[in-house]
């Protein structure tokens, strides 16, 4: 801009002095007329100063204008305006500019002693350029609602990889320029609804506010930046950092070196929320911009706010976007070649609340530290109380012990939940390296946990008994979690086992279970009083194999669950029972030579063996029982008079239309068979 205005002035103040001097009309052509920061074509000027009169007319056309430095291209420009004297040596000319297809907008220039200012007004946003005589070199632009489109080019300039996108600066800039010396660049400006992203991805913001000071020095191959920022409002995304700032300022501040075309070097970085979080630190970038060494302090007094605020980005991926968190926080980061080399955490009664009430903890107290190197580190955090899908945990001590990257339990955790206990015997953590991700691996035990407690808290039936197990060896990688050995539940007078657990995102979305289980010598009196499924006599074995549920709802498995042959106590189906699994089976006969209202004088019936099958697929059950009976199948064969026989006739069973069935037996209602 300032080399496109003096070569504007020079051409202007010869053509004012000659038609000034002379009294009558001046016209002259250019062809072309250019500088580093634009170029004015074809273009026509003419001056009408009638002898004698204190001022004249000028008018300058061109056909083209381009102002690469603005981003601003033109066609048709013709300016119109008042030329008159200012005094011995300066002129001024104040009138309307107007552009094929654009909006009218006003261009004043003065030419004195002092400099040369040019001033564009353009509706509600302006621009003002002012050079001085007596400080060669230097300059100031001023500001006023201009949009960034029109300082892309010089903002890009100054930063390469931004890429503007909304916005609007009010404020000023100062360029010095000396023929000797450093090339300085100041400014004081604000910032309104700044929308700026990076070709990577790696930054963003949206209708960001703020007020930036920055000062910006070169000498030779030198470069020194000085920005501080006082950000009121708008969003912004730092790689997984999203914050949403408040109205009340947030101060950040910069100050970063360059030699040559080695990397930047960001000597100061701080941040600070008042009352809710600061930041402070200094780093070292590579040449494509990224952090190669860091050195960090984060601590905040009000986690409640500053989650909000400041964490989301890190804890949504991670499944706990909505974690509600409270109490102190104090952390402290090192990154060495682009890989992190130690982290210290140090909680202060810290309480930490899962909106989905997958878990609950509180009074998080103690330190945790991590090291990357040989160096070995010892450390320990506590809670007071937490909870995990409603199960209560009384207060626990984690030990931990730190060295070439991996964090380990120094010794086993035990935790009392529902009158037994949760043991952690074993806990190894690994970071990541390379393109490995972290590595979970730990060893977990149940001991004698009440069912009775535990299905209360999940909405089961009232199931008595203890839930035991042990795995004895589980890793999780990535989002995959992988176990060795099982979980037995003692119930019922009988065992439960499930065994080849697995399951995918148990914090993240959609989370994925797999399983095989197997039942033995559950006693079906008591279970079946319990679940409201009328009474049976008798023992029940049967597996389930390949179980897979999605979001904790069943999507696959191959189900058999048959009564024990080997059981020799008494075997008797109550009317109830033989209508319950009539139901569920998709039919329902009743046979052995009685009319079925004659069997309704009767409370229970003996039978030799029960037992149903299900392979679900598709959403679909395809069902099966202990034997075929023509078209259908057999799910309770009977023994003695009266004689009774309870037969499927629907292989294929709609899921939803199954489970509403048990739902309906179980609760003693009439189940509507279609």
């Amino acid at each position: 801009m300032r080399s496109s205005i003096h070569l504007l002035a020079s051409l202007l103040l010869c053509t004012m002095a000659s038609g000034a001097a002379r009294g009558e009309v001046l016209s002259a052509r250019v062809a072309r007329v250019s500088s580093g920061a634009g170029t004015l074509g074809a273009v026509q000027l003419e001056l009408d100063w009638p002898r004698g009169a204190v001022q004249g007319q000028l008018r300058i056309r061109a056909g083209t204008l381009d102002f690469p430095a603005i981003e601003y291209a033109a066609r048709g420009v013709d300016w119109q305006c008042p030329l008159r004297r200012t005094g011995p040596g300066g002129w001024a000319c104040d009138g309307t500019v107007r552009t094929t297809g654009g909006k009218a907008q006003r261009l004043a220039l003065v030419f004195d002693d002092a400099g040369i200012l040019a001033t564009l007004d353009a509706g509600a946003a302006g621009l003002a350029y002012r050079m001085r005589h007596d400080a060669p070199g230097q300059s100031d632009v001023m500001l006023r609602t201009v949009p960034v489109g029109w300082l892309k080019a010089f903002l890009a300039g100054l930063w390469e990889q931004g890429r503007w996108t909304a916005g609007t600066l009010d404020g000023g800039v100062h360029i010095a320029s000396p023929a000797k010396g450093p090339f300085l660049i100041t400014t004081k400006l604000k910032l309104a609804g700044v929308g700026l992203e990076t070709p990577d991805g790696l930054l963003a913001t949206d209708r960001l506010a703020s007020t930036l000071r920055l000062a910006y020095r070169q000498a030779g191959t030198t470069r020194h930046v000085d920005a501080q920022l006082g950000i009121t409002g708008g969003e912004l995304l730092f790689n997984r950092l999203y914050a949403k700032f408040p109205k009340s300022p947030v101060q950040v501040h910069v100050v970063a070196d360059r030699e040559g075309t080695s990397p930047w070097t960001l000597g100061t970085l701080e941040a600070r929320d008042p009352g809710v979080i600061e930041a402070t630190g200094n780093a070292t970038l590579t040449a494509d911009a990224s952090v190669r060494d860091l050195d960090m302090r984060v601590r905040s007094d009000n986690l409640s706010v500053a989650g909000t605020r400041y964490l989301s980005g890190f804890l949504a991926p991670e499944g706990f976007g909505d974690l509600i968190l409270s109490g102190k926080l104090d952390a402290s980061i090192k990154m060495r070649e682009g890989a992190l080399h130690a982290l210290s955490v140090r909680a202060a009664r810290i309480n930490a609340v899962d909106s989905k009430a997958r878990f609950t903890f509180a009074g998080i107290d103690g330190t945790l530290d991590w090291r990357a190197d040989a160096t070995q580190v010892d450390s320990s955090i506590a809670w007071d109380s937490g909870a995990l899908f409603g199960i209560g945990l009384g207060p626990a001590r984690f030990p931990f012990s730190s060295a070439s990257g991996a964090l380990v339990l120094r010794d086993k955790v035990v935790v009392s939940a529902l009158g037994g206990s949760l043991v952690l015997n074993r806990l190894h953590w690994q970071a990541p390296s390379g393109e490995a991700g972290p590595d979970t691996r730990f060893g977990l035990a149940l001991q004698s946990m009440d069912l009775a407690s535990l299905s209360q808290r999940l909405g089961w039936p009232a199931f008595t008994g203890t839930v035991s197990g042990s795995i004895p060896s589980a890793r999780l990688h990535g989002d995959v979690l992988d176990t060795e050995g099982g979980v037995d539940m003692q119930l019922f007078g009988g065992t439960i086992h499930m065994g080849d657990l697995g399951m995918e995102r148990p914090f993240g979305t959609a989370p994925t279970l797999s399983a095989n289980v197997e039942i033995q010598d559950l006693d079906l009196e008591p279970m079946t009083r319990v679940i409201g499924f009328g009474s049976i006599s008798g023992r029940l074995d049967g597996r389930i194999d390949a179980l897979r549920l999605v979001n904790w709802t069943p999507v696959a498995f191959d189900a058999q669950l048959h009564t024990d042959v080997a059981w020799d106590g008494k075997r008797r189906i109550s009317q109830a029972a033989v209508s319950d699994i009539s139901s569920v089976g998709g039919g329902g006969g009743l046979s052995g030579g009685l009319q079925a209202q004659a069997l309704k004088l009767f409370k229970d019936f003996g039978y030799s063996r029960i037992g149903i099958g299900c392979v679900l697929h598709d959403n679909v059950c395809t069902m099966d029982g202990i034997g075929s009976a023509g078209d259908g199948y057999i799910i309770v064969a009977g023994a003695g008079l009266p004689r009774i026989q309870v037969v499927g006739f629907r292989r294929r069973v709609d899921w939803p239309t199954l489970v509403s069935r048990l739902r309906a037996a179980s609760n003693g209602q009439a189940p509507v068979i279609q």
